[in-house]
């Protein structure tokens, strides 16, 4: 049932895609969480670990797929998207960037892929020593005790969530 969906779906988007042009094809919202799942969100991952383009075998391979026609067809649904398209020599390659399941977590910055985490870490450090620096006082008051305590504590949470985010990211 859920692949059928999926493939009148798919028929659907490439249906629109070969009626309307190419700045009709930006307004057209598709769902690509409910499209992208499982070994389709493993393969797109690994494109975009990758960072070149990679043949069907060489995807059948690194994620133990049981043929290359698992591959292929989870190659084509990407393509049928628009996320994937076939190079010149047969291979495929990440045409688009989408932010999906976790990656939602991550922004890029050139080549770079940072967790999101992180700006909320550096703004909440520079903000906890900014008081330190400047705020506290000699003789700790109790606010001033709660103030660093609660500081202290934001800052670990955001530093202990970038980290794992680094750590468990998808790609």
């Amino acid at each position: 049932m859920v692949h059928q969906h999926t493939r009148s779906v798919l028929r659907r988007v490439k249906s629109f895609s070969d009626n309307i042009n190419e700045k009709d094809t930006e307004s057209l919202e598709i769902n690509y969480e409910s499209l992208i799942k499982g070994t389709t969100l493993d393969v797109y991952f690994y494109l975009l670990r990758k960072k070149s383009s990679a043949g069907v075998r060489e995807i059948q391979r690194s994620l133990d797929l049981s043929s290359p026609s698992v591959s292929s067809y989870h190659l084509e649904k990407l393509e049928t998207l628009g996320i994937v398209r076939k190079n010149r020599f047969g291979n495929y390659e990440v045409a688009k960037k989408i932010d999906i399941g976790a990656l939602n977590q991550f922004v890029m910055i050139g080549n770079y892929t940072i967790p999101r985490f992180f700006f909320y870490a550096i703004f909440v450090s520079v903000l906890f020593g900014g008081y330190i620096i400047f705020f506290l006082t000699s003789p700790l008051s109790t606010g001033e005790v709660f103030a660093l305590i609660f500081g202290l504590f934001a800052v670990c949470v955001c530093w202990a969530e970038t980290i794992l985010s680094w750590r468990n990211k998808p790609f």
